[in-house]
This record gives structure tokens, C-alpha cells and sequence, in this order.
């Protein structure tokens, strides 16, 4: 641990040539499932790995557990630690003169907390109240365990990082919780995501979509029928494929009654071994009933698009990008991305609907990102009359949080089910099904 930095020395490379960063190791489990393990490591100025440093060790989750699942991730927490380190020890060495983490003090810690809290992203926007007590808990719980380990050669003291109290969890059991003693002031933010897609942009954006991006068509349905994330998309399989079908269909007679997409494991997409995406929160989801017709007329007009493409049989994605290989995050993002830039935008902004044009002048003020699928569908589940807990469930949800707050605003979704009520059932039940099939 003493070594984790190298030595610079005054007729050495600059300091700032350097930057911790992480580097994501796979495992492949004994069943094929594939897993990600995030490592704090050392690069230099061409990106290269100069070393592995061990301090991911120090901010696994189920610090309180012997028995870490294969699944957890800590690349939020490692991430938060190498921007610490970052400022710390490189950015601001002139500052603090601060080589090991060991010596990291009170102040520099606290002075990193005010400039994370203060520095705005990409967008322009400064980070939000939640991100930074996260940030703050991250690090701080990370200097905690460093504490443990290695004793008196760690600068930091308990009591300079956090007081302790007792309070009662959800169980109504009184456990003990660890407070950071800092605080931050931060710029309030009310930009709120723009994730709204009224039902008539939602028929339009998809005949764009299957005229246009056809190979994302059938993705667009999976968000919006099924309520995945656009990571898990990525994650869909076809049927046939060696390791068992990624849709699965129940019929009776004629008539489709059930469909369930297969995301209970994470496995290999590509021959490449890049991830194509994450999967939440792993288990089988069903197609809303109400959606199933116009899921499958819009499965067997993929199903004819990848007869005519080629992709790799020993994997059998359902999306695949120009190359043949399963289709990333990334992939579909900027597939849906040119949707709406190139096409959706100008073919609203031009309609002879007023409330189209408004929202048509909306996309070219506000980025409509694919957790808007999402979100349409949720929509949908209100206005159907579900309640908390089917709103979980259909959603794939871990809790109720989500589905609590969609019918918090239940009364101004009504309000859309009636104007929008018959388009939604021509789109769904009827025509849409003649749309999706040309």
C-alpha cells in the first residue's frame, strides 16, 4: 500500500502527467454469466496502466457482510475516490503537497467536497444535492476502512471523518449509522430530465422509426411495451439461441396471451467480449398485456430485418450494429438520438397538430433520450388503473419508490388519457399493428 504513487522525483515526468482512473476486469462465471470487477489503477499521460494500486479493496459494498455477491458494483464509489485522488494528490499538489494517500488531511478533503460540489458538468449544470452527499459518504466511508486497516500510518482520525448515532431502520430495529462530519454548500439545480412523449409523438416517433432506423424499431418497442432499461435492451436475446430463447411466448390457439423477455443472467453478446450493456435488476419481464398485439406485429417485422442482416449465430443478439455485433448502449443511444435530431423533430415541428408543433419546438430546446421510452411506459401503467405494487412489478422495480411518485401525479395523467385515449387505442390495438408491419 505504501507504493501506490509512484515516486516523482524534480528531473522526473510531471506529476499531471499521471491520473488514477479505473481499469474493469471481466469474469466469466462457471454458468457463462459475465461480470465486471472495477480496480483503481495508476495511468499515465498515454493512458497506459503504470499500476495497480489495491485501493479499490477499501470500497467494496457489504463492508458489514463475509459474503460480497458476485453481482455488487462499486463504480460509482471508485469513481467518486479517483476524482478525490485526482484533486488531491495531482491537481492540487502545489496546494496541499500531498503525495500519499496515507497523508491525506482534513482540509483537503473537505476543500475537494466544496470544488466537486461547485464544478459544473458537461451540460452546464452543477450536481445535484443527492450526487454530492453521495460523493461525501463515499469518501469518507473510504478513509474509514483505510483507518481500520492500516492504523496510525493513515493521517485522517475517525472523529474528524464522522460521529456515529443510533437510529432505527426499516425494519424497526435500532442500528448504529456513521454521519460525515462535513458540510458542503451546493448550488441548487431545477432542471429536471425532459422525459415527456405525449402518445401522438409516440405513434409518430414510431413509423419514423421503422422507416428510418429500422434496425432500433423493435428496441423502441421492447422500452415502451415492456418497460425495460435501454441497457437491458442491449442484453435481448433471440430465440434459438444455444444458452435457451430471450422471448418467450405463450399462445393459446392463434392468439399470443403472455410474452416474457429472459434477463435473468447476464451473458457474453459479443465474440469481442465488450459489454453491450447492464441489466438491473435480473428476471423475467412480461410484455403489459395491453401492448402485446402491437409488440408482436412489430417482433415479426424485426424478425425479417434480421433475416436479411447478418450477426453472430453463436451469440443470437436481437439488435445488431453495422458489423454484425450485438448492439451497445452507446449503439442505441446515438441510433435514437439521429431518430429524433433528423427526423422527429422536423416532421413534428412542421405538423398541422398545434400541440405537436409545441412539442416539436420542445425537442429543439431539450434532449429526448431514450429514458423517455421508459417513462411513456410507466405513464401507461398509471392511466391503466395499476396500483403501487403492479406498478413495480411490471416496471422491474427493486422498490416502490418510483411507482409512488407516478401516481403521486396521477390527476394530470388522466388528463392525457382523455385526450389521447383514442390514438392510444388505434396505435396499440388496431392500426398500429398495419404501421409497425409495412
Amino acid at each position: 500500500m505504501a507504493r501506490e504513487l509512484v515516486s516523482f522525483q524534480p528531473n522526473d515526468v510531471s506529476r499531471k502527467d499521471y491520473h488514477y482512473g479505473l481499469y474493469f476486469h471481466k469474469l466469466t462465471a462457471p454458468d457463462g454469466s459475465v461480470y465486471t470487477r472495477p480496480l483503481i489503477v495508476l495511468r499515465n499521460g498515454y493512458g497506459d496502466i503504470v499500476r495497480f494500486t489495491g485501493l479499490h479493496l477499501y470500497a467494496e459494498p457489504y463492508s458489514g457482510g463475509v459474503s460480497v455477491p458476485l453481482t455488487s458494483s462499486s463504480n460509482e464509489r471508485l469513481y467518486h475516490i479517483c476524482t478525490m485522488l485526482n484533486y488531491i494528490i495531482i491537481d492540487q499538489y502545489e496546494k496541499f503537497e500531498i503525495d500519499h494517500v496515507f497523508r491525506v488531511n482534513w482540509e483537503a478533503v473537505n476543500t475537494f467536497f466544496q470544488s466537486y460540489a461547485y464544478e459544473q458538468g458537461p451540460s452546464g449544470n452543477f450536481r445535484s444535492r443527492s450526487t454530492i452527499e453521495r460523493c461525501i459518504n463515499h469518501v469518507t466511508d473510504f478513509f474509514r476502512r483505510l483507518k481500520a486497516r492500516f492504523g496510525g500510518f493513515v493521517l485522517l482520525e475517525p472523529d474528524e471523518l464522522y460521529t456515529e448515532k443510533s437510529v432505527y431502520n426499516r425494519r424497526g430495529r435500532r442500528v448504529t449509522k456513521r454521519v460525515p462530519l462535513f458540510q458542503v454548500k451546493h448550488i441548487p439545480q431545477y432542471n429536471e430530465i425532459f422525459r415527456e412523449l405525449p402518445t401522438k409523438a409516440f405513434q409518430t416517433l414510431l413509423n419514423l422509426a421503422f422507416r428510418y432506423t429500422p434496425d432500433i424499431a423493435f428496441a423502441i418497442c421492447v422500452q415502451a411495451f415492456a418497460g425495460l432499461r435501454a441497457g437491458e435492451v442491449c442484453n435481448v436475446r433471440q430465440e434459438g439461441r444455444p444458452t435457451g430463447g430471450g422471448i418467450l411466448f405463450t399462445r393459446i390457439g392463434p392468439d399470443v396471451r403472455k410474452v416474457e423477455i429472459d434477463l435473468t443472467r447476464e451473458l457474453p453478446m459479443r465474440s469481442d467480449g465488450v459489454i453491450v450493456g447492464r441489466i438491473k435488476r435480473e428476471r423475467k419481464q412480461c410484455v403489459y398485456p395491453p401492448f402485446i398485439r402491437a409488440f408482436c406485429a412489430a417482433y415479426e417485422h424485426h424478425k425479417r430485418w434480421l433475416d436479411e442482416h447478418s450477426f453472430e449465430a453463436d451469440y443470437c443478439p436481437m439488435f445488431v450494429n453495422s458489423d454484425g455485433l450485438a448492439m451497445t448502449y452507446k449503439n442505441y443511444s446515438s441510433r435514437f438520438e439521429k431518430l429524433v435530431s433528423q427526423h422527429l423533430r422536423k416532421q413534428l415541428f412542421d405538423s398541422e397538430d398545434p400541440e405537436m408543433r409545441i412539442y416539436g419546438q420542445l425537442l429543439y430546446e431539450n434532449r429526448l433520450g431514450l429514458h423517455a421510452l421508459r417513462h411513456w411506459f410507466s405513464v401507461q401503467l398509471v392511466l391503466h388503473g395499476e396500483d403501487i405494487a403492479q406498478i413495480q412489478y411490471w416496471r422491474g422495480d427493486k422498490n416502490p419508490e418510483s411507482a409512488f411518485i407516478y401516481l403521486q401525479n396521477k390527476g394530470d395523467l388522466v388528463k392525457e388519457l382523455e385526450a389521447s385515449g383514442a390514438i392510444l387505442t388505434e396505435i396499440l390495438m388496431g392500426e398500429g399493428e398495419k404501421q409497425l408491419a409495412k
